[in-house]
């Protein structure tokens, strides 16, 4: 039945501006504006911008222009401002930071800039005044937020003070009573219930949260407890190592040892095998010059019978007559051969000296 649902294609009631027709995540603020009756939204900014924020005769009383009021582009009917701030007030305000909390006062500020009521205009007068403390940084985001509440209380005090005023001159009908003392009651109720919503829904939020903490504090305690594991396995690694490092250097000692005593043994080996080469020398140089000596006495024993044999044929041919040369030269070989002194078996070398 609704002209613009029908006639925009994609459009949502829920969630697009019905001017617009953009949505964002700027939920839970002044920003955006609900229609009472037939549950479209606005933004704040298209609304003023369009002029369908003015004053207009209260929904409670319906005479004359009391108030500042919305009135819906969708179907054309108007819905109070200040209960609606309150209610965004009191039910979002405690989760906003300072900068939040210092954009949706201005936000109210625009809206009830225009206002004539007294009530729209003190609300901009406090709004104004509760910027300029927070920018001037004389109270922080909790305290403005308790001040805004505070505010809105007094005004429900100063409202139900006024009616009381109004009706006192005048009986109020049995009716007419039980229907207020209702509304009040549904309204008590309704507030009640968002409350106990929000709230749930902050516990459950709340809950959530510790259980992520409670699970992140397992993880961290087991990541301490495998970092702890980790920290006692390199350790044992690095005593393991050190013991390897020790054994390995013990048997590089003990193989520098028995190089040593390998070096000191070659070395006297060395010394032996040089002695036994000198002595092997000396031993062959001595039976050698024993051969020499040998074979000389062999030829001078076969020099001797030749010239003894010679001299008995001498002696015959003197008989029968001779050379005389001949003969003088076999008598200088025989004083040769009788002459030289006989050697001894052990005489060694002429260079060397025996030991």
């Amino acid at each position: 039945t609704c002209e613009i649902c029908n006639n925009t294609s994609g459009f949502c009631n829920l969630c697009m501006c019905v001017i617009c027709n953009k949505f964002d995540f700027e939920v839970n603020t002044c920003r955006w504006i609900g229609c009472d009756l037939c549950s479209h939204w606005t933004h704040t900014d298209c609304a003023i911008r369009q002029q369908l924020i003015c004053m207009g005769p209260s929904s409670k009383s319906g005479a004359g222009p009391s108030e500042m009021v919305f009135r819906c582009q969708a179907c054309n009917r108007t819905s109070e401002l200040l209960g609606w701030v309150k209610d965004v007030f009191q039910h979002c305000a405690p989760s906003w930071d300072g900068e939040a909390l210092t954009r949706e006062l201005d936000y109210v500020s625009r809206i009830f800039h225009g206002s004539k009521d007294p009530r729209g205009r003190k609300l901009f007068w406090k709004c104004d005044d509760l910027k300029e403390k927070l920018k001037s940084k004389k109270i922080d985001s909790k305290a403005a937020c308790r001040a805004i509440l505070i505010f809105f209380q007094e005004l429900e005090v100063d409202s139900a003070k006024g009616l009381e005023n109004g009706e006192s001159g005048r009986l109020i009908a049995p009716q007419d009573a039980c229907n207020r003392i209702a509304e009040v009651v549904q309204e008590a109720i309704r507030k009640m219930e968002i409350v106990a919503d929000e709230k749930m829904r902050m516990f459950k939020k709340a809950r959530m949260a510790l259980e992520a903490c409670d699970r992140e504090l397992a993880d961290k305690y087991r990541e301490v407890a495998e970092l702890k594991m980790e920290r006692q396995k390199r350790k044992v690694q690095i005593e393991e190592l050190e013991k390897i490092v020790r054994l390995k250097n013990a048997e590089a000692d003990m193989f520098q040892l028995k190089a040593n005593e390998a070096k000191r043994e070659a070395e006297r080996l060395q010394r032996i095998a040089l002695a036994k080469q000198d002595k092997s020398e000396e031993e062959f140089t001595s039976n050698y010059l024993k051969q020499r000596l040998n074979e000389a006495e062999a030829e001078k024993q076969y020099l001797y019978e030749k010239i003894k044999l010679q001299e008995t044929s001498r002696a015959s041919q003197s008989s029968n007559g001779g050379d005389p040369s001949q003969m003088l030269m076999y008598s200088k070989i025989h004083d040769l051969l009788y002459s030289a002194p006989p050697k001894p078996d052990t005489q060694g070398h002429p260079f060397r000296t025996n030991p």
